[in-house]
């Protein structure tokens, strides 16, 4: 069980950039997290001294399909009976970790993380989207935290300077609705700027036990 503290999980988006990952993967800020997800990782050197240098300090979960555009680092300093691999998909990856809360009493929590390819065409319902898989896999009865890059634009998360509103926002927003879940980062954070747009594309959903529970949900601007 995680009898630290507390428990630490960063989420960072590769954007299939090399040199950005193996920069990050290098970074000692990185390997003081327990959990890093990540999204549109690079596939192309899993041989490299920065990859070599991560599997010395995380354990990593991913899907074994070079088009896969999610994955889960975890820090080797968790037991690996901590933790146990629950989906592992192309979009979605999730795991369970055991915990203590603040009464010393343990608990799983459920994290996903998560990566929707987005449409060009905002007012279009896609029947592919991984928003409908995400449906089957999350549970009303236990604690679960998602991290997700959605690529939907929405003027709720960001109101200055954001124009464009996605249809599938609304299909995400009910099966979050439906399995009691709450955003966790504050509203009005830029995570994404692009295209004359300053939005929340990145988001953090979680219950509301997982919420109380949480110290800071934050933009970790000084990364690099």
């Amino acid at each position: 069980m995680i009898k630290q503290s507390f428990l630490q999980i960063l989420q960072y988006n590769i954007r299939k950039s090399l040199r950005i990952q193996e920069l990050f993967l290098i970074n000692k800020k990185v390997r003081e997290f327990n959990i890093v997800t990540i999204q549109k990782q690079d596939h192309n050197n899993n041989d490299s001294q920065s990859f070599s240098s991560a599997y010395n300090f995380f354990h990593l979960v991913k899907n074994s399909s070079s088009q896969s555009r999610t994955c889960i680092y975890i820090n080797k300093h968790l037991r690996l009976n901590q933790w146990i691999v629950e989906t592992v998909e192309s979009d979605i990856c999730s795991i369970r970790i055991l915990t203590c809360n603040t009464n010393d009493e343990t608990q799983m929590l459920r994290l996903l993380n998560v990566y929707n390819l987005c449409s060009l065409f905002t007012t279009f319902t896609e029947k592919s989207s991984i928003i409908f898989d995400l449906n089957k896999l999350l549970k009303n009865n236990c604690e679960q935290l998602i991290i997700e890059d959605f690529n939907l634009h929405h003027f709720h998360w960001k109101k200055r300077r954001c124009f464009t509103h996605h249809m599938m926002i609304d299909t995400l927003l009910n099966v979050i609705t439906n399995v009691r879940l709450k955003l966790l980062l504050k509203l009005n954070i830029i995570t994404c700027e692009a295209h004359n747009q300053f939005t929340m594309i990145d988001l953090v959903f979680n219950s509301e036990k997982i919420q109380f529970m949480t110290c800071k949900c934050k933009i970790w601007i000084d990364l690099h």
